[in-house]
Order: C-alpha cells, then sequence, then structure tokens
C-alpha cells in the first residue's frame, strides 16, 4: 500500500477515535501513592485493626508501609475529611474515637435510613434476592466460626447493603453511601463487643423473616428496632465500661 492511503487511513481512524472519545480524557490505569495509602489506612480502620482512639505515628507508618511521610500526610488528610481520623495540635493524628454522641448519632441515623429502605425492599424482593440474603448470612456464619473478625463484618456490611440497594431508592443509597466510613468503623466497633460473634449473625435473622413476611411497617420496625439493640449493648459494654 502506498505511504500516501496509509497515511490517509490512520488519519480516519485517529479522527474516528477522537470522535468516539468526546472530551478526549486520558484513561486512568493506576491511583497515586496518597490514594493507595488511603485505602490500606481505611481498611485497617474498618477491619478493626486500628481501634478508635488509637494513634497514627506518620515516622512508624510510613516505615512500615515503605513510603515517605509527604503522601501519607496527603492520605490522612483524606481520612480526616471522610471523619475517619482526626489530627491534634502537637498530639499527633488519631482514629476517631467513638464517644457516645457519635455513636447515638450514627445509629440512630441508620435506624432511620434503614428501616425506610427495609420497608421499600418489601415489596421488591425477588426469590433471588432472599437467596442471596441468606447466602451472606451463611457467609457471615462461616466466618464468625472460624474467627475471621474482619471478614465477618465485610458481610455484615454486605447484608445492610443489600436492603438499601433493593429499596430502588436511588437518593436513599446515595444518602447512606455518604456514611459509609463512619458506618463501617460503627459496625466494626459495635461487633467487638460480642464474645461470641455467631451472636452477631443471629441478630440479623429477625430481619430477614420481617422481610420474607412482606408486610413494609413491621419490616421498618425491625430494622430500627435492631439498630437500637446493637446501639444500647455497645454503650453499656463498651463506652460506659
Amino acid at each position: 500500500m502506498p505511504r500516501a492511503s496509509q497515511a490517509l487511513r490512520a488519519d480516519r481512524q485517529h479522527s474516528v477515535s477522537l470522535r468516539e472519545r468526546v472530551f478526549a480524557l486520558t484513561p486512568v490505569r493506576y491511583r497515586n501513592m496518597a490514594e493507595q495509602i488511603a485505602t490500606a489506612l481505611r481498611q485497617a480502620i474498618t477491619d478493626g485493626k486500628l481501634r478508635p482512639g488509637a494513634r497514627l505515628p506518620e515516622v512508624h507508618i510510613a516505615r512500615e508501609m515503605g513510603t515517605s511521610r509527604a503522601p501519607l500526610r496527603e492520605a490522612l488528610i483524606q481520612l480526616e475529611r471522610e471523619g475517619l481520623v482526626i489530627r491534634r495540635p502537637n498530639r499527633g493524628t488519631f482514629v476517631t474515637d467513638l464517644s457516645e454522641e457519635l455513636v447515638r448519632e450514627v445509629a440512630s441515623l441508620r435506624g432511620v435510613l434503614e428501616g425506610f429502605a427495609a420497608s421499600l425492599a418489601v415489596k421488591r424482593l425477588t426469590r433471588e434476592d432472599f437467596e442471596r440474603l441468606e447466602t451472606i448470612l451463611k457467609e457471615m456464619l462461616t466466618a464468625a466460626r472460624r474467627g475471621d473478625f474482619p471478614r465477618m463484618i465485610e458481610w455484615d456490611y454486605q447484608f445492610h447493603e443489600y436492603i438499601m440497594r433493593a429499596s430502588g431508592h436511588r437518593l436513599l443509597y446515595e444518602t447512606w453511601l455518604g456514611m459509609d466510613g463512619k458506618i463501617r468503623v460503627y459496625v466494626s466497633a459495635t461487633n467487638l463487643m460480642y464474645a461470641d460473634m455467631k451472636t452477631v449473625v443471629q441478630g440479623h435473622l429477625p430481619i430477614l423473616e420481617a422481610l420474607r413476611r412482606r408486610d413494609p411497617q413491621r419490616a421498618g420496625r425491625v430494622m430500627a428496632e435492631h439498630m437500637g439493640e446493637v446501639l444500647e449493648l455497645f454503650l453499656t459494654k463498651v463506652l460506659r465500661k
């Protein structure tokens, strides 16, 4: 093929490519170092490896993660915006402590949002949805029997998130996701109070049963009551103790 024809063909292909990419934006292929650090620390907090109130010494963390302090500080600023850590002048950075006020606020708001979501979900859940919720609880129980705390609380979170999505209320779900960091920390911290982690799984069975009854009022009430029970147990066994 003549070089002129090859060049013309290449130009046409390039033009088509530009038309397909309306904004000509560069695809994102990797995350920067600060984002990776923030993700790792966020996971450690929500898994309970970094407990509420724990100090986060920059020198030690940077050394352990094999990074410099600059991206670490950027990551900590991001986590502070999310409410997961707090920086105290002349003292350092700490994982946000779960005060009684904060715990009550998270629990009460979850009760409202998730109770409403449950009342909406009863009309939408299919047989496949119930099978999925049962599978989640089975996986949660398996993790509890193995003593795998991080895995168990992840399944706990997935159970509640599934119901939120099943509500079909997009704005409600987005509002709930806006609390993602605090909810995960709350789930982790409240589950710490159980000596027998299987109790966590059993606490979700009434929710599943209420959803099966297809009664919106009952489903919403049971979900809200579940949040209230967890809150009172946490306040009694952890904070006030």
